[in-house]
């Protein structure tokens, strides 16, 4: 099953307006004119509408002035719309999307409301493509990956598309190789794509990575194991001398490793002493910990008391400031009594007045009369509480006084038995050993281990050979790919026109034959020339292509191409507003220009595929080259309408 692209369609952001592109489902359709117009952008619009993880289509006009991008494909049982949005402006990309599926479709007049995802419109176009039912599974340089999901629409896209910065790239012949998770995803899923492995092929390769993973561990397990039990006897007798030493075993030496597994697992340890050591010992942290709680009460109480003691000295103090001061209060008594004249008895002056003084100095005393009382009613509550703690503080030192008695006791106790204490951790860390010992010496396992190691090598084998059945298949693709990619490279005028040319079917590297007299291989990374590279690029994918059609493979029969002129064709001629002829001032280049175009379209007429789609600034006055012009983007032509920019610019 396979379909080819019917239409292009653009909404309009901000607006009811809309452009449609079409293309003839057979044959190559042209898209030629200046730079800057939009003809790139074709090629990542659809690369976007094949459900696209992230947005290639770059910022600026586009995404500014286009809110909704749709496609129309067309299969040999049906038809297949797809609309997604671009995305919104501060985001990386859309994860709605519409599809709608039936015969006689038409693109609504409006964008459609988004009702599905990205993963369902994947799924959908998967199906739709014939790729389905086949497990993808890690690289093979990687076993430890697990299978990660089945094949999809994008993993057959690299093989639709040739960007302009890829079909003359010398590095990678399609797009994502050079990023590692793509590679290995697409690289994955390659034979299924080119039929020489189904699914159950797949299948069968999963499971061989697992067996062989789970062998690898077991032998490891195995090698550990050996290494444990080198000078195995030497080590248990060493194992046997110790539990003697300290009284667990006795009797004669053992003679083999059969013997010391047996005594050993015999060993038998006085149970009963060693819980009555146990018990015997205090636990000195529970004791240490009520020691410090005991005096850190003391050391409160204490504190307590102190503050009382003080309170009732300063008390004191303060009582016998007042006494001190009523008493110097009551000489105002003994004031003389005032003259007839007002004349002081004492100076003689004129000026004394004895009631008023007197009345003062009452005042003041009864007001140092009034202080008094309070005092003297705290200091007798305070003398109280003082009492009541120092009771306490008796008791809560005769407290700490028992339990720095209980905790020098148990230092005495654990004391005396050191010296089983430590012979039973010595006991312990010994049984360890032994249990360890007998766990990795134990022979009685070694026979299982084998059983098991036989048994996965016949299941690894069984498996390596339905794998192998489908070398010959590969082969055989490869050959016809390689025979196929010469030919066409050679009528491209390629460099190295003798030598032969390949293109891997496992890792698609495209590597060529410098030497006619010779079997060497050189990548293309190694040749010089854009025009080698644009050439065995468009000779590997058409090979690639060919045997898609031979071998009805699940992958859609268009091809996408980018500026493959732009290895010849002069910069200056590109941004040229003249009408006519654009092609190459230089002769010969204009021919092989002109000669990549008459296989373009000699393939698609032969039904090696359907569809090719060209993205150029080449244009021929010639009729066989202008039948293949769907659109000419020059005199202010563009993809986006002119008018669509400044509406769009008016609504931000």
């Amino acid at each position: 099953m396979t379909w080819r692209i019917k239409s292009l369609v653009l909404y309009q952001r901000g607006g009811a307006d809309r452009r449609q592109l079409t293309f003839s489902l057979h044959g190559v359709n042209v898209i030629t004119g200046n730079s800057q117009t939009g003809k790139s952008a074709v090629l990542d619009i659809l690369n976007y509408l094949m459900m696209s993880r992230s947005c290639p289509i770059p910022k600026g006009i586009i995404r500014q002035a286009v809110s909704y991008v749709g496609t129309h494909l067309v299969g040999p049982e049906g038809e297949l719309l797809i609309v997604r949005p671009l995305p919104a402006p501060g985001s990386k990309v859309s994860t709605q999307g519409w599809y709608q599926l039936g015969t006689d479709l038409e693109f609504p007049n409006e964008p459609p409301k988004m009702v599905a995802n990205r993963g369902q419109i994947r799924d959908i176009l998967s199906s739709f493509t014939g790729i389905s039912g086949a497990a993808v599974l890690s690289n093979s340089k990687q076993p430890w990956e697990e299978v990660l999901a089945e094949a999809n629409i994008r993993h057959a896209a690299p093989l639709l598309f040739q960007p302009q910065d890829v079909i003359a790239n010398r590095h990678v012949s399609v797009p994502g190789l050079d990023r590692d998770e793509h590679r290995r995803h697409m690289l994955d899923a390659l034979p299924f794509l080119l039929g020489i492995e189904d699914a159950e092929i797949l299948e069968a390769r999963g499971r061989l990575r697992k067996l062989k993973s789970n062998l690898s561990a077991l032998r490891m397990k195995r090698k550990e194991r050996e290494r444990l039990r080198a000078n195995t006897f030497t080590r248990g007798h060493k194992l046997w001398l110790e539990a003697q030493g300290i009284g667990l075993l006795d009797g004669e030496h053992p003679q083999s490793v059969s013997e010391l597994l047996k005594i050993l697992r015999g060993v038998e340890v006085d149970e009963n002493r060693r819980f009555n050591v146990a018990t015997a010992t205090p636990d000195i942290s529970e004791l240490e910990a009520d020691e410090f709680k005991s005096r850190y009460a003391v050391q409160e109480a204490r504190k307590r008391v102190r503050s009382l003691r003080d309170f009732e000295r300063r008390t004191a103090v303060h009582q016998d400031v007042v006494s001190r001061q009523l008493s110097r209060l009551s000489v105002s008594e003994l004031l003389p009594a005032p003259a007839e004249n007002g004349v002081c008895p004492v100076c003689e002056s004129g000026y004394f007045y004895p009631e008023k003084h007197r009345d003062q100095l009452g005042m003041t005393f009864s007001a140092l009369t009034g202080i008094s009382a309070v005092p003297l009613r705290v200091d007798s509550k305070a003398r109280k509480a003082r009492a009541r703690l120092e009771d306490e503080l008796v008791q809560l030192e005769e407290k700490h006084e028992q339990m720095r008695s209980r905790l020098r006791e148990a230092m005495i106790t654990i004391s005396k038995n050191a010296k089983y204490l430590k012979a039973d951790r010595e006991i312990e860390r010994l049984l360890g050993r032994i249990s360890e010992y007998i766990r990795t010496v134990d022979l009685g396992g070694i026979d299982d281990e084998e059983e098991d190691v036989d048994s996965l090598i016949e299941q690894i084998d069984a498996l390596q050979e339905k794998l192998n059945s489908v070398t010959p298949r590969r082969k055989k693709a490869q050959k016809t790919i390689d025979q196929i990619m010469t030919e066409l490279a050679r009528r491209m005028e390629v460099e190295f026109k003798k030598g032969n040319a390949s293109i891997s079917v496992e890792d698609l590297s495209i590597r060529v034959q410098i030497d006619p007299g010779s079997d060497e291989m050189t990548s293309l990374a190694e040749i010089g020339s854009g025009a080698n590279w644009v050439c065995y690029h468009l000779a590997g994918i058409l090979a690639i292509h060919d045997h898609l059609e031979r071998f009805a493979c699940p992958v859609p029969r268009t091809l996408i191409l980018d500026q493959p002129s732009q290895a010849w064709f002069p910069e200056e001629l590109r941004t040229t507003d003249r009408e006519g002829e654009l092609a190459p001032e230089d002769e010969e280049d204009k021919n092989r220009v002109r000669e990549i175009y008459r296989l373009l379209d000699e393939m698609t007429s032969k039904g090696a595929f359907s569809q090719i789609i060209v993205m150029d600034h080449a244009k021929f006055g010639e009729k066989w080259f202008e039948d293949m012009i769907r659109y000419e983007w020059r005199h202010g032509e563009k993809l986006v309408p002119g008018h669509w920019i400044g509406e769009s610019a008016n609504t931000q």
